[in-house]
This record gives structure tokens, C-alpha cells and sequence, in this order.
């Protein structure tokens, strides 16, 4: 081990301060990487931000909005809805339907036929048959867990529930219509299934619609056709776009038209989130740039308080996007997405801003306002001209409408930032991105420069220990010559 000196009688020199200056000087390389490095770092995770942003907007918001639900609401209303209530889908055909119903669809059901005995009463394992499906027994099982296992049994569609108050076992067949039905006759051969059976008071005779145990078809007529002929049997269905729900019988009008209210709401609240996300572009790329502000040094924070160090790093890490060639695309492309008209759109709504949508002043970078009624207006003219101008999918980008432009034009960037900086700010398992391998770089020549400071910081060390162990003997040497000669006088 090196013995470090630090102030040698024998030189009158600070050993450990000539060392620290003599390092000081070769140290600023190895310092000037490692604020590379950290530069690095703080771009791959702002990087990082934008993508996670980015995939989240174009995910979410724009595969949400390009959804005809969306662009295209449709509203149904039924003139009476204790006889049928429906809603309409965004394919559904503005047009008066008439809706004449006979008769519910029913559901089959089956009850105790009186109070039960509180248990299954059987000594073994066995399986009761419903439906024509085996339900395991265990000799131990309560009611509550036979219904659970009638209500864990996939396919067999029905639901069991054991009523403790009024002491009583019940089955309700979870479909409707005649091939609803609860079945109990396969148990006969059965002795222990039939003692659960008897001990329940349940019919296990085969079923009949006057035991209740057998579910009927809904009967109506829809513009004329009847139930039979559309092959629908349930009190739920859905027609052109249009889900009807049967409540009960007589005749109601069901009138389908454009939800224009719904469409401008869709609307208004896509463009809060474009320009949210537009102004988080456009911050990262205008962001200032500091160019004298760099990461701190273990130095430089020793001697800076807390506060200093908050209001350095703040100014530091500014500017890691700015005029970043992804973003500064994509800032662009966003704004030329609503910009651009639809081509093979004809008429006189062919871009947004025939339809109310329009950008503000230049300093605002692309941020869109909407003109509510100049929308509406369009709307009333032409019900489909929000899903022509954002949903349309040509065989070219100019006829692809915004939603579609913008959704392609998101990818393509999300694309290249993961290129440029992987899917996430640790660079500790990115090998494979451009900063993520430029970091690994840093950090390997910085290992090694640190290496090769240590074993020259030893050197010298070593230099001026021999040079004290070499004074100490010249001192030794003069005091003896010095007594030698005060003695021959």
C-alpha cells in the first residue's frame, strides 16, 4: 500500500494538494465524458416521455375517435318504450321503423315446490344430470354449494340460488325462448341424484311448458316481417344497425336519425387532446437550450447548496429535444393533416376547415378551434361528412382522412424514437437502441479512464514519496558531514 504524505518535513510540500492539482487537470476529460453520459441520459428519458405519449394518444384517443361510433352517432327513440326501447349503431340507416309486439320471450324457471329440508341428503359422491349435463355432488355439500356448482358449470345455462329465508331452492334458465329450458329428467336411474332432487322439491319429470320449466319465443313483426321469418326467438336483437329490446306488448314507432350532438362532443373533445398533445411537441422543440448550463460534477455539487443544484440541473436539462428532427416532423405533419383536403371528397365540405375546424394565430403553432355551429350546419346538410372528412381510408395518404393521417403519421415517429431511444428510460437493459448503446459507450470509456486516473494518481504518490525518502537521507548525510567537520576544528 502507498504511503500518502502529506506535508514531508523534509520538502515542506502538501503531497496530497499536489497530487489533487496535478489530477485536477487530467480529470477533465473523464468529466467531460460523464457529462456527456448524463446528457445521454436525460435525452433518453425525455425521448422516452414523448414516446410513452405519443403511443398513448395514438392508441387511445385516435384509434378511439376513428371508430364510426364516433364520427357518425346515430339515436334511436321509441315512441313507446314500455312496448320496445332501441339504440342505434353509426351503420344504422336513418328510417321509421314499426314494431308490432304479440308476445315476450320467456325464460324457464323451476322452484321448490315447498319448504326443503335444509340438506342435500345424500351418503355419497354423486352427479346430478341438468340439462343433460353431469353436475359433481360431494356427500358433504351444502345447498349454497350445490347451486355454486350448478353456477360454475360452463355451457349448461342455467343458474341456481338457494333462498334461506323462505327456505327454498330455485333454477332460472339464463337464455329465453322455446329452446330455453331446465331439464332434470336424466337422473331417474340415479338413486342418490334423485334423493337431492326429491329432498328439494323439484319436478325431475320431463319438461312441460305447463310445469313452467320451458322457456316460449317472443313473437312481433318488424315494417311487416314477422319474428318467424327473421328467425329471431329472444326480446334482445339487433337490425340494421338498430338493438331492440322488447318490454312488453302493443305497437311502437322506432325513428333512427344522426346524433349530432354526440358527433360534435366526439369532436370537440378529439381536438382538447390534439392540441394538448401538439403543445407537448411543439414545448420539447422550441424548448430553450442552455448551452453553458452542463451536469453538474461531484466538485461542482459539493460546493452548491440544494437550491443551487435544483436551479442549475433545471436550466441543464432543458433543450434535449429541441429542434429534434423526429419531432419537428412530426409537429409539422400534424398540423398538415388538417390543413390538407381529402381528395375524392367533392361538394363543398372536402377539408376541416370547411366543417369549423380551423388553426389559430401563427405564434400558436397549429392549435385548432372549433366552430360549433358551422360544424352542425355541415352535419345537417350531410350526417356522414365527419366520418368522410376523419375516417376516410384511401389507397393514398391525400385521401386518407385526419384520423387516418394522423394515426399513420404518429406511428412512423413512435417508430423512430424507438429507434433513436428504445421503449424505456432505463438504459441498463437497452442494448439496442442508438442512446441506449451510446450510453453502454460512455460507460465503458469511463471505466477505463477511471482505471488509468487511479494508477496514475498511484504514480505520483509513488514519485513523491521517493522523492521525501531521497531528501531524508540527503538531510541524513549533511548532518553527519556537518559533524564531521564541527569535530576537526
Amino acid at each position: 500500500m502507498t504511503i500518502r504524505l502529506t506535508g514531508i518535513s523534509n520538502s515542506g510540500l502538501d503531497t496530497d494538494a499536489l497530487v489533487k492539482s496535478l489530477m485536477t487537470a487530467k480529470r477533465a476529460n473523464y468529466d467531460k465524458i460523464g457529462q456527456q453520459k448524463t446528457q445521454a441520459e436525460w435525452k433518453k428519458t425525455d425521448y422516452n416521455t414523448m414516446y410513452k405519449a405519443l403511443n398513448d394518444f395514438r392508441n387511445n384517443t385516435i384509434l378511439n375517435f376513428k371508430m364510426s361510433s364516433s364520427l357518425s352517432a346515430k339515436l334511436a327513440a321509441s315512441s313507446t318504450e314500455a312496448i320496445a326501447t332501441a339504440t342505434a349503431t353509426a351503420g344504422a340507416v336513418n328510417f321509421p321503423h314499426t314494431l308490432q309486439v304479440t308476445k315476450l320471450a320467456t325464460s324457464a324457471s323451476m322452484a321448490s315446490s315447498a319448504a326443503v329440508s335444509g340438506s342435500l341428503g345424500i351418503s355419497s359422491n354423486t352427479t346430478v344430470k341438468i340439462n343433460g349435463i353431469d353436475i359433481p355432488v360431494d356427500a358433504v355439500s351444502t345447498l349454497n354449494d350445490f347451486a355454486s356448482a350448478i353456477n360454475n358449470t360452463a355451457g349448461l345455462n342455467v343458474k341456481a340460488n338457494y333462498d334461506a329465508t323462505l327456505n327454498r331452492f330455485f333454477l332460472y334458465s339464463t337464455n329465453s325462448g322455446a329452446d330455453a329450458k331446465i331439464d332434470l329428467s336424466g337422473n331417474g336411474s340415479n338413486a342418490e341424484a334423485t334423493t337431492i332432487l326429491n329432498n328439494l322439491k323439484l319436478n325431475t319429470a320431463v319438461p312441460t311448458v305447463a310445469a313452467g320449466n320451458l322457456g316460449e319465443n317472443a313473437q312481433f313483426t318488424l315494417d311487416g316481417v314477422s319474428s318467424a321469418t327473421l328467425g329471431i326467438t329472444t326480446n334482445e336483437f339487433t337490425i340494421s344497425g338498430v338493438k331492440y329490446s322488447l318490454k312488453g306488448a302493443g305497437t311502437t314507432n322506432i325513428t333512427v336519425s344522426s346524433d349530432n350532438d354526440k358527433v360534435i362532443a366526439n369532436v370537440k373533445a378529439f381536438i382538447a387532446s390534439y392540441n394538448t398533445m401538439l403543445g407537448l411537441v411543439n414545448t420539447e422543440v422550441n424548448e430553450t437550450k442552455y448551452k453553458d448550463f452542463l451536469p453538474l460534477t461531484s466538485e461542482q455539487r459539493a460546493d452548491m447548496s440544494d437550491t443551487e443544484i435544483t436551479v442549475w440541473e433545471a436550466k441543464a436539462k432543458s433543450g434535449m429535444l429541441r429542434n429534434d428532427p423526429t419531432l419537428s416532423t412530426l409537429a409539422y405533419g400534424m398540423r398538415d393533416s388538417f390543413s390538407s383536403p381529402i381528395s375524392g371528397l367533392t361538394g363543398s365540405y372536402t377539408t376541416a376547415s370547411s366543417i369549423g375546424i380551423t388553426s389559430g394565430a401563427y405564434s400558436e403553432k397549429g392549435k385548432l378551434y372549433l366552430d360549433e355551429d358551422k360544424l352542425r350546419k355541415a352535419l345537417e346538410a350531410d350526417p356522414q361528412i365527419v366520418q368522410k372528412i376523419f375516417g376516410s381510408d384511401g389507397d393514398t395518404a391525400s385521401k386518407d382522412g385526419i384520423a387516418v393521417r394522423l394515426y399513420d403519421g404518429l406511428q412512423t415517429a413512435i417508430d423512430k424514437i424507438k429507434i433513436d431511444a428504445g421503449t424505456s428510460d432505463s438504459a441498463s437493459s437497452d442494448v439496442t437502441s442508438n442512446l441506449g448503446k451510446k450510453i453502454k459507450e460512455y460507460e465503458k470509456t469511463l471505466t477505463d479512464m477511471n482505471r488509468r486516473l487511479l494508477e496514475m494518481e498511484e504514480t505520483y504518490y509513488k514519485k513523491f514519496s521517493a522523492m521525501e525518502t531521497a531528501l531524508s537521507k540527503l538531510n541524513s548525510q549533511s548532518s553527519w558531514l556537518a559533524q564531521q567537520l564541527g569535530q576537526s576544528s
